[in-house]
């Protein structure tokens, strides 16, 4: 007769008779609940109130039991691990892929490309002649319009980017304080130059203040006032001369020195020229669409900057 050997070792025989007896306890507490839970309310049998307690007190022990477990599996195994081996160098060597000669090259330039820092106010007031070029089609210009980027242009850009590049983040910004300063006073020159035809001394200061104001801000409101003109002259003449100052202080679309925003800083500098002949109010939809609307009376002209320049035609030089 064939008599198999079964072998039950303590690591089993232990943890069950442990589970056994913690099921007991929870059996005779499970008793004692159900009894507490009946005499307050007999609603609910009493032999359903001991199954559901029962059934609960052991779901607490398994998920508490299960808890500690996992716990002490994960200290012990974080104990015995061992660190990770470093591979030879001749597997590195061999687990680096190469890139495609289009992806190196990609990359290559994408590394080498400098991060330009470039005046806002400098990029703003006229674009580079290479980008007007590349606006226009072969259909819209004959070939003998384009102008070719000479060698020494190229070379003197270059070397105004390097410089720029080399050029510290507090070294920018005080270039850029010293170019607005410039600006600054190329633009009273030359509004001390075209009004005083038309305005006493006192009148053009007090025009400069207002006009000061809108360069440092472009969101100031002028204060509205009764000017004491020499001559006749027109809204075309004041439209003209905030539309050359907004032009040199990067003119955009919307936002900022805008033609809406010429248009009411116009009609609120000089009121008593914004007058229509029927004696309606200029609108500001009507002074941003004509703000460079020529008349062969006009005193000021529209004066268009010459491409990288912010200066005047009227005498007065560039600031440098």
């Amino acid at each position: 007769m064939y008599c198999k050997k079964v072998c039950i070792s303590t690591s089993t025989v232990l943890p069950a008779a442990f589970f056994a007896a913690i099921s007991a306890v929870a059996l005779v507490v499970s008793f004692m609940a159900a009894s507490y839970l009946y005499a307050r309310s007999t609603l609910i049998p009493y032999s359903v109130l001991l199954a559901l307690t029962f059934i609960l007190l052991e779901l607490m022990i398994v998920v508490y039991f299960s808890t500690l477990s996992e716990f002490g599996n994960f200290l012990f195994s974080k104990e015995r691990s061992e660190p990770t081996s470093i591979p030879a160098k001749d597997d590195a060597e061999q687990v680096q892929v190469i890139p495609d000669k289009e992806e190196s090259s990609k990359i290559v330039l994408d590394k080498e490309k400098p991060e330009l820092t470039v005046l806002d106010n400098i990029a703003e007031v006229n674009p580079a002649p290479a980008m007007i070029v590349q606006e226009k089609t072969m259909d819209d210009c004959p070939v003998s319009d384009v102008p070719a980027v000479t060698s020494h242009a190229s070379a003197e850009r270059d070397e105004s980017i390097t410089k720029l590049l080399n050029l510290s983040p507090k070294e920018q910004i005080e270039k850029r304080e010293r170019f607005n300063e410039g600006r600054k006073v190329l633009m009273e020159a030359y509004i001390r130059e075209v009004m005083e035809p038309l305005l006493d001394e006192k009148d053009i200061d007090a025009l400069w203040i207002e006009y000061k104001n809108w360069i440092e801000n472009s969101m100031h409101h002028p204060i509205s006032r009764m000017w004491k003109w020499k001559v006749k002259v027109t809204s075309r003449d004041v439209r003209h001369l905030t539309w050359n100052i907004a032009k040199r202080m990067g003119m955009k679309t919307e936002g900022g020195y805008s033609t809406v925003a010429c248009a009411r800083f116009v009609k609120t500098m000089f009121p008593e020229l914004c007058i229509k002949k029927d004696g309606s109010v200029c609108t500001d939809d009507y002074l941003a669409r004509n703000l460079k609307e020529p008349n062969d009376n006009d005193f000021i002209l529209i004066d268009e900057p010459d491409p990288n320049s912010i200066g005047f035609h009227l005498g007065v030089t560039e600031a440098a």
